[in-house]
């Protein structure tokens, strides 16, 4: 068979990941509206990282975020989701030469029927000089300084790395992430006062003695890395929402079964279902993990293989006003030719 398309590859991971009754289970009835709405977004040569987000309690359903390390110039995406997003799109593009680790992308929410404007979500890194050139491509030029100033106030080990907004809507909050060093992960694992003192440094204010335990507690059984995430209004407040993203660290698709039978991956999802956040349909996201290759041929006749990986990445803690909120798992979706 010839290569498959990138929109093609991407259908043979949902219906992995929806295979043996588990997209009823895991997805709900969003799992329909985000196939069709992730086709037009499968632009370019290469497959983009696709994270497919679902809850593991509560109603299920099924977000994605599409990000994109390969941009050609006038490359265009033929959705209403995606309106007003061609100059990111060409500035991203543009740069992309000079900053081989800047990356950006689209978050598509589809719980309801009617899929609503995606966010969009931009990976500077360490080059905060590029933070304002992008929120003037997206049309926000306003929105630069919330991120800028609250990297400024965040201590060693804890600068900020990604965000992203809703755009259109002036009073949402810019949700801005960092990856947490490892050193300070340590400390506030061994030390809850340490966490509090850097809520405290920054000024945010939503937090209570219990929330700070918890967040201890996951950091000491994080099974890898982990980031944080903050929300920041319009005017520059925090907003009463911090999340932790802890990674999984599973390297390989025959790995998974046993990180959530009796690894550490497991021991932390079942620590979540105790705290009340989780069900027992995080199995499930430990079933869907796949790997599979399969021989090709390119266009001048060579054979070739062509690879399609579904893993579990990382699960989301969250807490409002220092109240836990139901957690979501993030499972990777890739696909492309072998080397």
């Amino acid at each position: 068979m010839s290569v498959p398309s990138n929109a093609t590859a991407l259908e043979v991971l949902f219906l992995q990941a929806a295979d043996d009754g588990r997209g009823e289970v895991l997805f709900g009835q969003s799992l329909e509206r985000a196939r069709a709405a992730c086709r037009p977004f499968m632009v370019g040569d290469e497959f983009p990282d696709v994270y497919f987000e679902f809850p593991l309690a509560g109603d299920p359903f099924l977000d994605i975020t599409l990000l994109y390390s390969e941009l050609a110039p006038g490359m265009r995406i033929d959705s209403p989701a995606a309106a007003g997003a061609e100059p990111m799109l060409d500035w991203c593009a543009g740069v992309r030469s000079d900053y081989d680790d800047v990356c950006c992308g689209f978050e598509l929410d589809t719980k309801n029927e009617q899929l609503p404007a995606a966010a969009v979500h931009f990976q500077p890194r360490r080059h905060t000089e590029l933070v304002a050139p992008f929120c003037e491509a997206i049309g926000e030029p306003e929105r630069a300084h919330l991120y800028l100033d609250l990297n400024a106030r965040m201590p060693e080990g804890w600068k900020l790395s990604f965000f992203g907004l809703f755009r259109g809507r002036p009073n949402a909050p810019l949700r801005v992430c960092g990856y947490l060093g490892d050193a300070q992960q340590k400390a506030c694992a061994e030390d809850p006062r340490c966490i509090a003192a850097v809520f405290d440094q920054i000024g945010f204010t939503a937090y209570n003695d219990a929330m700070i335990a918890q967040i201890a507690e996951l950091l000491a059984r994080a099974p890898g890395t982990t980031d944080f995430q903050f929300d920041v209004f319009p005017d520059g407040r925090l907003g009463n929402v911090f999340a932790i993203d802890v990674q999984f660290g599973i390297q390989q698709p025959e790995a998974v079964r046993e990180a959530f039978d009796t690894g550490s991956s497991g021991c932390l999802l079942r620590l979540l279902e105790r705290w009340g956040i989780a069900d027992s349909r995080w199995k499930l996201a430990g079933d869907a993990a796949f790997a599979r290759a399969i021989p090709v041929q390119l266009e001048d006749g060579s054979p070739a293989r062509f690879a399609f990986t579904l893993m579990p990445q990382w699960t989301k803690v969250r807490w409002i006003d220092g109240a836990l909120q139901p957690a979501k798992h993030y499972s990777l979706a890739h696909a492309g030719l072998l080397e």
